[in-house]
């Protein structure tokens, strides 16, 4: 199996592009993706597994970045609240809103951190990649696995440049969501059709959505059609005898 998108990531630590010692994912995931960009440029090959990686760092920047704006809005409550209740134990009439509503932030907090504790080193990220890596391959274990190379690296590394990635993402799990309950499996063409997009537009987003395990993509054959489901719980899989 190619190690290259390993490779990209340890010479952008010996090149001195990133700190293999204190990870900033957002930094990480912009230059990987420049450097793609640059290969692109080259006309250097970029396998399919490479690609995987640029969109997995794109998720890991997603989540990072939400969790950093819900602690802004925690501070911004605590500093808000400081006139709500007396920090020497004496509440006035109605703080209990508030407190209530603090301990909320803090659960939630806690969950979004215990949900995804994020890598400190190199060496950590690269292992939670390919955990996350072999997640996914579990999860197919019984189907073939679609081609990453059907996409472009310019159409990946293009949702870098877009603010809303995440929301056009869900926008179509929207627009989708009922079609595939009523079709229950539609093909990636079927799909494109039925929302009047192209295939790119819609495939990209499908890409985003499979990985935060809403959707499941599968192809049949290598280079068939690509088919699209709405997740399922483990249990209701049905196994091959």
């Amino acid at each position: 199996m190619s190690e290259e998108p390993v490779e990209i990531l340890v010479q952008m630590a010996e090149r001195g592009e990133i700190d293999p010692w204190n990870i900033d994912i957002v930094e990480v995931t912009d230059r990987f993706l420049s450097e793609l960009e640059r290969r692109k440029e080259l006309d250097l090959r970029i396998s399919g597994r490479t690609l995987f990686y640029a969109a997995l760092l794109l998720r890991m920047k997603s989540e990072y970045l939400d969790l950093a704006e819900d602690e802004g809005v925690l501070e911004e409550f605590l500093e808000e609240g400081d006139d709500g209740f007396d920090l020497a134990g004496e509440f006035p009439e109605g703080a209990g809103g508030p407190i209530e509503q603090l301990e909320r932030e803090i659960r939630r907090r806690l969950d979004r951190k215990n949900l995804r504790k994020r890598p400190v080193t190199l060496f950590e990220l690269i292992l939670e990649l390919k955990n996350a890596e072999k997640e996914q391959r579990r999860r197919q274990r019984f189907r073939e696995p679609f081609t990453m190379d059907l996409m472009d690296v310019e159409e990946v590394v293009g949702i870098a440049h877009e603010e809303n990635y995440r929301e056009a993402a869900m926008a179509v799990l929207c627009q989708c969501e009922a079609a595939i309950t009523a079709e229950g499996v539609m093909t990636l063409h079927e799909l494109a059709a039925l929302l009047g997009k192209g295939v790119l537009d819609v495939y990209i987003p499908l890409l985003y959505l499979m990985f935060e395990g809403k959707l499941v993509l599968w192809q049949e054959e290598f280079f068939g059609e690509i088919l699209v489901q709405a997740c399922v719980p483990e249990a209701d899989i049905i196994q091959p005898a």
